[in-house]
């Protein structure tokens, strides 16, 4: 005889439906399980590196704004040096180069703020001494503009001139014209201009985008370059000779110095701007500079 067959009711088979299903699908719940656990400890894993270097690179960051930068390790005697008239040399050969250099230099920190310096932010061009500077063409006609409009002009009347074989000339045998050192006068006014209203008026912005050295450089070589040959009047001289004095330290103690030799600087210290910049170091505060050598460059 066969086996007699037992009938299940339907709530019986749901019931052993319902307890085999799960047993039959543990290894790949578990699998998926274990998976998704092993990414999420990956994740944390790669979350606490990206972290880590994260807080290295702004505990560089931090390291490296209390040093010196290259632009603060060239002293007002090596300005002056370099600026001198060697024996031999055209004067109005070493002004070329020199007023091309400076307008390269100015037309950079120019560029370098012209998305923060607006007709909205700086509606008028002012620099110190001038609180409403007027730009004249070459036409003698008087033009008020924004800052950043002011500037546009001196860069491209400096970028026109610096393209002008009569007034720079290239070519061997080539003379320099009569009127070149009125030209130079002029780009020099100009420039000095451009110059003191980004230390005026932008120097935070300048400390944001690490370039307060760089500014300070350019001011102090125009400086030199303007009192060696008499290019500014005694006006614009002796304001920019201010400025630099503001901005720009003319003595960096090295370390090993007593107190002796920090004291007789310690007020031209107070005037100076301290920055929390990067690579390139910004004006460090004196409490760095008597502990950091001044052969530190970045």
């Amino acid at each position: 005889m066969g086996r007699p067959s037992v009938r299940r009711s339907p709530t019986c088979r749901r019931k052993f439906k319902l307890e085999r299903i799960p047993d039959y699908l543990r290894e790949t719940v578990d699998w998926i399980i274990g998976r998704s656990r092993r990414r999420d400890v990956k994740d944390a894993k790669t979350k606490r590196v990206a972290s880590a270097s994260v807080a290295q690179r702004s505990s560089t960051r931090k390291s490296q704004s209390t040093e010196l930068c290259v632009c603060d390790s060239i002293e007002d005697h090596v300005i002056e040096k370099f600026t001198a008239l060697p024996p031999g040399i055209d004067p109005r050969e070493w002004l070329a180069t020199h007023t091309l250099a400076l307008f390269d230099h100015v037309n950079a920190l120019c560029g370098s703020l012209s998305e923060l310096c607006t007709p909205a932010t700086c509606q008028y061009m002012s620099y110190p001494g001038t609180a409403k500077a007027y730009y004249i063409d070459e036409r003698g006609k008087r033009h008020l503009y924004s800052a950043m409009q002011y500037m546009d002009c001196v860069m491209s009347f400096c970028e026109k001139a610096s393209r002008s074989e009569e007034l720079f000339p290239t070519k061997y045998g080539s003379q320099f014209s009569g009127d070149f050192e009125s030209h130079i006068r002029r780009v020099i006014r100009l420039l000095w201009h451009c110059c003191g209203h980004l230390a005026s008026k932008h120097w935070d912005e300048l400390g944001q985008l690490e370039l307060r050295p760089q500014c300070a450089l350019v001011m102090a070589h125009l400086s030199k370059l303007s009192k060696t040959f008499a290019l500014l009047d005694s006006k614009d001289q002796q304001l920019i000779n201010n400025m630099v004095q503001t901005i720009r330290p003319s003595h960096v103690p090295s370390s090993g110095r007593g107190e002796d030799a920090g004291g007789a600087t310690s007020q031209r210290w107070s005037r100076v701007p301290s920055s929390k910049s990067g690579s390139w170091g910004g004006h460090p505060t004196p409490a760095v500079l008597t502990c950091k050598p001044y052969a530190q460059t970045c």
